[in-house]
């Protein structure tokens, strides 16, 4: 990561934190049987991450539920391939400001959105979708488990480091089977 983009994150996380300290929220614990309107977010940079995503909003969408995906690329425009569809939205870099704050009117309706569910499958370091997760109005906001990260979610679940994104969504889904509201 360049020196540049270091100082940015600092700056953006700490502006992040004095943001973030009134947030007040309805939360709710929700089981995926319950929910009616689930939040995906997602990094969709590479394209075998967003092709194991959308077989995963299919398959709620196969289920009767409303999906509202929400894809991250880390690249300055929007490759041609991706495009929405399905309720498959993106941003990219270009949708940033200087503190890596998502800087969209598809962002902030996602943001503004209040899911049942919000299911955030990204399972690295990317700041602009911790910070969406962070602000959701959802009532039940589900992560990866990040011990800095304990005040966003409502859920997390641990995983081993280096696990795929498919294992991640598989655990991800057993364990919202499992809540019984």
């Amino acid at each position: 990561m360049s020196i540049n983009k270091r100082i940015r994150l600092a700056f953006a996380k700490y502006r992040f934190q004095k943001e973030i300290k009134g947030f007040q929220r309805n939360r709710k614990v929700i089981g995926i049987h319950d929910a009616k309107k689930i939040g995906v977010l997602y990094n969709a940079t590479e394209m075998e991450d967003f092709e194991i995503v959308k077989t995963y909003v299919r398959k709620l969408l196969a289920d009767k539920k409303e999906v509202v995906s929400l894809g991250y690329v880390d690249k300055k425009e929007l490759p041609a391939t991706q495009f929405a569809k399905l309720g498959l939205d993106f941003f990219s870099r270009k949708n940033l400001n200087w503190y890596m704050v998502p800087n969209s009117p598809l962002v902030e309706n996602f943001i503004n959105e209040e899911f049942d569910i919000l299911i955030n499958l990204n399972i690295g370091l990317c700041f602009p979708l911790q910070y969406i997760s962070a602000i959701s109005k959802a009532k039940f906001r589900v992560g990866q488990y990040d011990m800095k990260n304990t005040g966003f979610y409502d859920f997390m679940i641990h995983t081993p480091k280096n696990e795929t994104l498919k294992h991640f969504i598989e655990q991800t889904d057993y364990y919202l089977n499992k809540i019984n509201t």
